[in-house]
């Protein structure tokens, strides 16, 4: 099966397109409007963009209906008007809060208390943290990059949030001795295509051949230490 969804209807009953880059991980995004009202709403068009410093990036479509009724979410405008927000992850514990909190609520409304969830005050920027999430990045707004979708203005319109991470909160019982994370303890969810989700607790570890030692130790999260240095030494003399 093949088909352009640019000038093709998708053969398939239902369109495969989000089901097939899966699973993705989801952010919990908290934002504080500028009167001081808190936000909370999940997007799967999330990832991390870099490590140095550290950003993360959000695509968010617009909210409404169309064709008279579509307008830019609540999350966007808060971002955009009080510069941070804060990333929660999502852990499969947390679910049904999260689900919550994907209604479209007004923007007076506060899906922290919608969800029955607590608030943690951030280190760094004004908007709240899911005290309950394991996992928090507080994060500073850099910019956003506005998509245009097939109708202009339509619901396929996207803000492509940036923003630097400032401050990163991982609760201590989800760190092993040897300083990862518990993948089985910490169960992230992901999004997958339909109303689909998965569960991460499953991992295996495929190193990168011919790699030198110092770079796989950056890539594993560490800085490279003597025997790395000493190893790449004696493999560079051969």
């Amino acid at each position: 099966m093949h088909y352009s969804p640019q000038n093709e209807e998708c053969p398939m009953a239902l369109n495969p397109f989000k089901a097939c880059v899966a699973p993705r991980p989801i952010g919990w995004i908290a934002t504080v409007s500028r009167d001081g009202i808190d936000n909370l709403a999940p997007f799967s068009q999330f990832q991390n963009l870099s490590y140095d410093p550290p950003m993360v990036m959000i695509a968010i479509n617009q909210g409404g209906d169309e064709p008279d009724h579509v307008h830019r979410k609540d999350t966007v405008n808060n971002i955009e008007s009080t510069g941070c927000f804060v990333y929660n992850a999502v852990p499969y514990d947390l679910k049904e809060q999260m689900n919550i909190t994907a209604s479209g609520f007004a923007p007076e409304e506060d899906e922290f208390e919608k969800a029955g969830l607590h608030k943690a005050e951030s280190v760094r920027v004004a908007a709240k943290r899911v005290a309950e999430s394991p996992i928090q990045f507080e994060c500073e707004y850099m910019q956003t990059i506005r998509i245009p979708g097939t109708m202009a203005g339509g619901k396929g319109t996207v803000d492509l949030i940036i923003g630097k991470v400032v401050e990163i909160h991982v609760a201590d019982e989800i760190i092993l001795p040897n300083g990862k994370l518990d993948y089985r303890k910490l169960r992230l969810i992901g999004r997958a295509g339909y109303w689909d989700y998965g569960v991460m607790e499953d991992t295996f570890a495929m190193k990168v051949p011919g790699v030198s030692a110092a770079r796989m130790a950056a890539m594993e999260g560490r800085k490279p230490n003597e025997a790395d240095l000493e190893k790449d030494k004696k493999e560079n003399s051969l």
